[in-house]
């Protein structure tokens, strides 16, 4: 029992630890990036060190994109923006990608995302959660001769990043779970507890 209850007691740390410290790194980051930008050539011109400026800037670019974020103005500079960073070669590819999983992950746009399911990746025996997308291409289920569906794979624990593999139908199974708490379980390395009354069912 009690090691029992050592266990339930780290897991919990763990759950609770895991977005927090997953968090700072993130922000961490972007400091880190500000601050090597901007630190040096704001200190060439003032003379002297700064202790923190890569904290000041970083909140003050986050809330002044937010500010212009919100305003009619300023929603179309960043639809300006993403056009012209669209149309750039290799980097529109990048860009709009890693946005439209953003968008469909934190911005709840599950519409993207058409259901959780699980399939056998990368090879038999081997089960991870993806997400479907959309169908296959006409030309590859013909090829394949078989009715596909397009899946992204997420990495954990960091879902913007994964695979795009394509399963024949047959072999994909529908999770009872939504998107959403799919994300978390992939996010959360396993540790979310879900529970779930109906069995996986086959796709199709």
């Amino acid at each position: 029992m009690l090691v029992r209850d050592v266990r339930k007691i780290f897991l919990t740390g763990l759950l609770v630890l895991i977005p927090i410290v997953g968090t700072i790194t993130l922000i961490i980051w972007l400091f880190n990036m500000i601050d090597s930008i901007f630190r040096v050539p704001i200190e060439n011109i003032l003379g002297f060190r700064i202790i923190g400026i890569g904290v000041v800037l970083t909140v003050l670019i986050v809330f002044w994109t937010g500010v212009i974020a919100t305003n009619y103005l300023g929603k179309k500079i960043i639809y300006l923006v993403d056009k012209t960073i669209c149309k750039i070669p290799m980097v529109s590819i990048i860009y709009s990608s890693i946005k439209q999983v953003i968008d469909t992950i934190f911005m709840k746009k599950k519409d993207d995302f058409k259901s959780a399911v699980v399939v056998q990746y990368p090879s038999k025996g081997i089960y991870t959660i993806g997400f479907v997308t959309a169908d296959a291409p006409n030309e590859i289920c013909q090829i394949t001769g078989e009715k596909m569906k397009s899946i992204f794979i997420p990495t954990t624990p960091n879902p913007t990043s994964g695979m795009f593999v394509m399963v024949a139908e047959k072999d994909i199974m529908i999770l009872n779970i939504s998107v959403e708490t799919a994300v978390k379980l992939v996010i959360s390395g396993g540790l979310l507890h879900i529970e779930n009354k109906n069995e996986p069912k086959k796709e199709g």
